[in-house]
Parts: C-alpha cells; sequence; structure tokens
C-alpha cells in the first residue's frame, strides 16, 4: 500500500516537471485619456496603426500585440474623439468588419459597467484558426480585444475568452501602464 502511495505521488511529480509551464500573465492598464485595464501574457509590444472607417473616416490607432502558445493577442484603440454619438454605428461596423468572410459562432451582446459593445468568435476561412474579439466604445475611443488561434494552436484553449473577458474600465493596483503613443 505504501509503494503505491509513494508512486502515485512520485508519477505526479514527475508529470508536472515535465509539463510545459503555462505563461505569466499581467494586468495591464491605461489612463491617457481613457482609462481601461485587462490581462494578457507575455510582454505586449505597441505600434501606431491607421483604422479605416467607412462611416468616419481614417483614425489614428495604437495595436498592442503578444503571442503565445500558438495564440495572437491584440488589444486596438482607436480615437473618435468627437464621433461619441456614433457609438452604436461605429460598434457595429467593427463588428461587421470581424465578421465578414467567416464561420460566426457567436455574436452576442456585451456589456462592461456601463459599457455597451458586442463580443463575437468566429471560425476564420479555410480552417486557419479561430478569432475571438470583444469591441466596445469608451469615452471617444473604440476598443477591440482579439484573440486569434493560428494554425497549429488549440482551437478550444480558454486563454482567448480570458483575455477578450478581461477588460474593465479602470485600472488595477499593481498593474503595467500602457502608454497610447509612441
Amino acid at each position: 500500500m505504501r509503494r503505491s502511495i509513494w508512486a502515485a505521488f512520485a508519477g505526479t511529480v514527475l508529470a508536472f516537471s515535465i509539463t510545459p509551464a503555462a505563461a505569466a500573465w499581467n494586468t495591464y492598464f491605461s489612463k491617457a485619456g481613457l482609462e481601461f485595464s485587462f490581462n494578457a501574457p507575455a510582454a505586449l509590444k505597441a505600434e501606431k496603426a491607421s483604422y479605416a472607417s467607412r462611416m468616419a473616416g481614417t483614425h489614428d490607432s495604437v495595436v498592442f500585440k503578444a503571442v503565445e502558445d500558438n495564440v495572437e493577442f491584440k488589444v486596438t484603440v482607436v480615437d473618435f474623439t468627437g464621433r461619441g454619438s456614433d457609438e452604436p454605428a461605429l460598434i457595429k461596423e467593427a463588428s461587421d468588419g470581424f465578421l465578414a468572410m467567416t464561420n460566426v459562432l457567436l455574436d452576442t451582446e456585451a456589456r462592461v459597467e456601463s459599457s455597451y459593445g458586442r463580443k463575437l468568435t468566429v471560425d476564420l476561412p479555410n480552417k486557419s484558426g479561430r478569432s475571438m474579439s470583444a469591441i466596445f466604445f469608451k469615452d471617444d475611443h473604440l476598443i477591440q480585444l482579439q484573440a486569434t488561434v493560428l494554425p497549429g494552436g488549440d482551437m478550444q484553449t480558454p486563454d482567448m475568452s480570458r483575455f477578450v473577458d478581461s477588460l474593465a474600465f479602470y485600472d488595477t493596483e499593481g498593474a503595467t501602464e500602457l502608454k497610447l503613443t509612441n
């Protein structure tokens, strides 16, 4: 009996020692004109980009990205200063762009605190992956969190939801501050 207990214990220790360690997740926040926070693995890299809107033209944006375990985690923040009254239309336009040419698995309304948005999950064309997104508009900014499983990745990874559902509109003590400009 004792041998079987020790054998089970040794087997468990061995299993944990050869299993890859889970990626460390960090909490990030921004308060430069827009206060929000989210959780993501690895170190995020920021880059300036342009966001093309059919209804509002081209706007500056900042994209934060990280890739971990064949999943790309991306946060896009678009400044729509002065377009706050267009919030529902801008969310719909961003949602329609995300859904284009995909197999839609989920398209539903979402809320974070008092902010309205959309949560979407799609299978990408040609079985090239799966993507989940949350799109919100807050304080004249469109915010899109998107997790995309790349080819060869685990289509059922809970990390997609963990990332997309972590959006909050406040900073978190001990979080890493992101800058919305380079």
